[in-house]
């Protein structure tokens, strides 16, 4: 193929690298290990709705009975809500309405790549505000860039992805103060932070742009079912090149049953959130490694050593975590997803035995 067919953004862009799986325990993208299908009540209520279940018939184009659905659950109304194929489509959809090329965008560092890799392929530009030390988030540096620069959209991983960190609602609502233009937060582990969504500040700021989904908590990350909040009118902006039939039937059936049953689902998130704070606390005590605090269903943990023999006797146990390659941001530093307390031990005998 002719390199000059490529639009101009993409002929030297790296696209988001996700690894070849053959390992059994894959703890490296956060997903819930625990399978919601297992629930009695969920199965068999789904069992029942497939008897209604058409899948020769388009899906509702708005999922507008999910977007109901979710906005009981959130404490929004249905208008505010946008539903697509997972929060990568969302995040896509949302840079596709407002990024132009030559806009900027403006994340802190380190955090999820797709925010900066999508407005790279659109001809936008990032300016990132780097983590103090232990991967705290910059909260002054974060706000005088905003007023400095008033970006078209400044993104705000909260909790943050890969580090866990979390910031109050109070700073965000700073941020949306002093902003002129979008301010994207992406709350994709919120359920795990248990503290309090910025989706009720909606209604007072219509630059706020709120990103949730249903694949980490609720484990539903193979249905891909993300989802924006904002102000009506942002929402039918991203309507404006939203694909007619994006979100499937079959999750549109689905979802709905799971966000129904969510006081069941979300007690199995507080077993996932002791389970983190365990592994924590060990992790803690073992010389030659640093564990950060998180507010999520992950870990960020950097070694001094041995950063590619302990990634390959993991994978000798059967277990992939995420790995951070020639990274300035993220030295010598792995993402570990919690699961049971049976890999999570068989991991820490890893790394108890190659830092000894």
């Amino acid at each position: 193929m002719k390199t000059e067919w490529l639009r101009n953004t993409i002929k030297d862009f790296e696209p988001y690298f996700v690894a070849p799986i053959a390992e059994k325990h894959v703890i490296n993208a956060n997903e819930n290990h625990f399978n919601v299908l297992s629930i009695p009540a969920v199965k068999q209520e789904l069992i029942k709705a497939l008897d209604t279940f058409k899948p020769q018939i388009y899906p509702k184009p708005m999922a507008d009975g999910l977007r109901e659905t979710l906005a009981d659950y959130i404490g929004a109304r249905p208008e505010n809500i946008i539903c697509g194929n997972g929060g990568d489509e969302m995040i896509s959809y949302l840079l596709g309405t407002f990024m132009n090329p030559g806009d900027t965008l403006l994340v802190h560092s380190p955090t999820f790549d797709m925010y900066e890799l999508g407005a790279e392929t659109l001809g936008a530009s990032t300016i990132k505000v780097r983590d103090l030390a232990g991967y705290r988030r910059d909260k002054e540096g974060l706000l005088d860039a905003v007023k400095k620069y008033q970006p078209k959209m400044t993104v705000i991983c909260n909790p943050n992805n890969p580090t866990g960190d979390l910031l109050p609602a109070s700073f965000i609502e700073e941020v949306l103060k002093a902003a002129d233009n979008l301010v994207f937060v992406d709350e994709a582990y919120m359920e795990f932070a248990q503290k309090e969504s910025v989706v009720s500040l909606i209604s007072k700021y219509p630059n706020l742009v709120v990103l949730r989904t249903l694949s980490k908590a609720f484990g539903l990350a193979g249905m891909r079912c993300g989802y924006l909040v904002a102000d009506e009118e942002i929402i039918n902006a991203i309507g404006k090149i939203k694909a007619p039939y994006n979100l499937n039937s079959f999750t549109q059936l689905f979802a709905p049953i799971v966000l129904k049953h969510r006081d069941e689902i979300l007690k199995l998130r507080d077993d996932i959130v002791k389970e983190r704070n365990r592994l924590f606390d060990e992790l803690v005590k073992i010389p030659g490694l640093t564990v950060y605090p998180s507010c999520t269903n992950f870990l960020l943990v950097q070694v001094e050593n041995k950063h590619e023999e302990i990634f390959k006797a993991l994978k000798a146990k059967d277990i992939l975590v995420k790995i951070y390659r020639n990274s300035a941001e993220l030295p010598e530093a792995y993402r570990i997803s919690v699961t049971t307390k049976d890999v999570d031990d068989t991991l820490l005998e890893v790394f108890r035995k190659e830092l000894s």
